[in-house]
């Protein structure tokens, strides 16, 4: 099966919804929270890893070459440009918030960009350093951020990008490992209700492919990499 931006974005809103609406907004948002950071920081340390065996430094120029994501013109609109030593990158448009704007969900999918862009760059190397200045999803006309020392030399080789179906289970094995850790049994049934409502949507053996992940380590590069795609732009 092929999933897209817009799917992980839903996934990501159920999960939430599902928290907040269980244990309220203050402790539901703090959990929301750190299993964003978690699945961040698993993302940027796949990159490190990456960058390692290919041996290249862990500069901002090697965080932005080895994005596992892959963005389609329609998935993104961005602009980038020179700053001095920084790069400043402007979007204006983004399938994720498209998504939960549409499906009126942009209370609970929020949550992920408040985290999520410092997250990987801490956990690709914790010296680097972004500012995020705005996000379409705090309702502002564009998200920007700022990558700091940015070498401009060519983006390294050796980038690899992971098919969404495994970003997907990623996503929901670590919002869920993080459910159960701070809320025992109670916690996997909110994570339980979010796979229902993403089955719901898009059938049970959709949400049968994501579940399946659950028995991966995220912390390691994968073992093979079928389906993936080698170059383009992501998020």
């Amino acid at each position: 099966m092929e999933f897209t931006a817009t799917d992980h974005a839903l996934l990501f809103a159920w999960l939430a919804r599902s928290a907040l609406l269980r244990v309220g907004d203050e402790q539901g948002v703090a959990l929301v929270r750190e299993a964003v950071r978690r699945y961040g920081a698993q993302r940027g340390r796949r990159m490190a890893l990456r960058a390692q065996a290919n041996g290249q430094p862990l500069t901002m120029a090697s965080y932005l070459g080895l994005r596992e994501w892959q963005a389609s013109d329609d998935d993104l609109v961005q602009e980038s440009r020179s700053q001095g030593p920084h790069l400043l990158a402007e979007v204006r448009r983004c399938a994720l918030h498209q998504a939960w704007e549409t499906h009126d969900l942009m209370p609970f999918g929020r949550l992920y960009c408040l985290d999520i862009d410092e997250a990987l760059v801490h956990g690709f190397n914790p010296e680097l350093r972004l500012d995020v200045r705005s996000t379409l999803t705090g309702g502002d006309e564009g998200c920007e951020f700022v990558f700091h020392d940015v070498d401009r030399a060519p983006a390294p080789a050796g980038r690899v990008v992971m098919p969404w179906e495994y970003h997907l289970g990623h996503l929901f094995k670590a919002v869920s490992e993080i459910f159960v850790e701070k809320l025992g049994a109670q916690g996997q049934e909110v994570a339980d209700e979010a796979l229902a409502e993403f089955a719901a949507h898009y059938g049970h053996k959709a949400a049968q492919v994501i579940s399946a992940y659950r028995g991966t380590d995220f912390d390691r590069l994968p073992e093979s990499v079928d389906g993936s795609i080698t170059g383009g732009d992501g998020p």
